[in-house]
């Protein structure tokens, strides 16, 4: 039997139960792996209950992984390290210092530990990679259209398809490649669609041409994207201008031969293809429930990216100035 024939004996943890973490810890307990979570303000609900995934495509299930309150328990628990740790929070990567996620995961991450990033986003591996440096990262971009509507209980629909490869894509020892090899297997074991991107930028660069746009537009309006697009004349046109600049700074990125206007079509044809009222994409949730929204993940690298380049982005510029106000009187208003 192979190394990735034998999923009894990987131990994962999962930094982060919101849906994503949920849904993604479920589908890691049917491979058989040994998993732990750490839950934050669902974990006396999931203490007692379980997770349990109402879904389209798996049907609905409950379960119940090794549950902890925070990595100091992990810590005093735990004496065997892990093979993976994913991290399935949401991504703040201006987010510096002892209370930043590289900071909190660092006591249970050892020499052996591959890092694995399901979060939104583009220029989120850095903080990781200067933290870690010799420990393999895995960089994935997540399809999966999930809510959390009670402590533990998340709803997914429509579709569940994960992208990963190293970060970098380059320059990493065999070894790295490997680890991304065999997550994948084991995500598949337990039922995931998985693709292995040479360059697991360019995955992230096509969702950030929707990501960017609706997140963005949605949290703004307090609109689903469906209903977004019926609100007037000038919406669709609006949400194609966003994306096309998306594309552009991915140009000048060096991503020209893989990201384009294709890309532009395919994110508007899903959008226009959804019955009503559409989506809600997880900043609108997030400014619904009072959260803390990932601006600059979603569109604050875009724009300091633009710069750098000198790529003219006004629609951009405009939608990152607005949610970044808006993500601050949320918390002022939170205080």
């Amino acid at each position: 039997m192979t190394e990735t024939q034998t999923p009894e004996m990987v131990r994962i943890l999962v930094f982060g139960t919101g849906s994503i973490g949920i849904v993604y810890s479920m589908i890691l307990t049917r491979s058989g792996v040994d998993l732990s979570c750490i839950c934050r303000s669902n974990y006396t609900a999931a203490k007692a209950n379980g997770f349990t995934v109402h879904s389209t495509i798996f049907s609905s299930e409950t379960f119940y992984p090794k549950l902890y309150p925070s990595v100091q328990s992990v810590s005093d628990s735990e004496e065997a390290p892990y093979d993976y740790i994913l991290v399935t929070t949401k991504a703040f990567p201006r987010h510096t210092g002892d209370g930043s996620i590289p900071a909190l995961i660092a006591p249970v991450v050892s020499l052996s530990t591959t890092i694995v990033l399901i979060q939104n986003g583009i220029g989120i591996e850095r903080q990781y990679r200067e933290r870690f440096p010799h420990n393999p990262i895995i960089s994935c971009v997540a399809y999966l259209p999930t809510t959390q509507t009670a402590p533990g209980v998340v709803h997914h629909t429509e579709v569940e398809r994960l992208q990963l490869g190293t970060f970098p894509a380059g320059g990493v020892p065999e070894f790295h490649h490997h680890t991304a090899m065999k997550l994948a297997a084991l995500m598949q074991a337990g039922g995931a669609t998985v693709e292995v991107y040479p360059d697991a930028q360019v995955a992230r660069w096509r969702k950030l041409i929707g990501n960017a746009s609706w997140n963005t537009i949605c949290a703004l309006s307090r609109c689903r994207d469906i209903e977004f697009l019926q609100a007037s004349s000038v919406a669709t046109s609006v949400v194609r201008s966003v994306m096309e600049e998306v594309v552009a700074v991915a140009v000048a990125e060096g991503y020209g031969s893989e990201i384009g206007l294709e890309d532009v079509a395919m994110q508007m044809d899903r959008s226009s293809a959804r019955g009503w009222p559409g989506v809600e994409p997880s900043m609108l949730a997030d400014v619904r429930s009072n959260k803390a929204m990932e601006v600059d993940a979603i569109v604050g690298e875009l724009v300091f990216l633009a710069r750098e380049h000198g790529v003219s982005i006004p629609r951009l510029e405009c939608l990152y100035a607005l949610s970044s106000g808006l993500s601050w009187s949320q918390r002022e208003n939170d205080s």
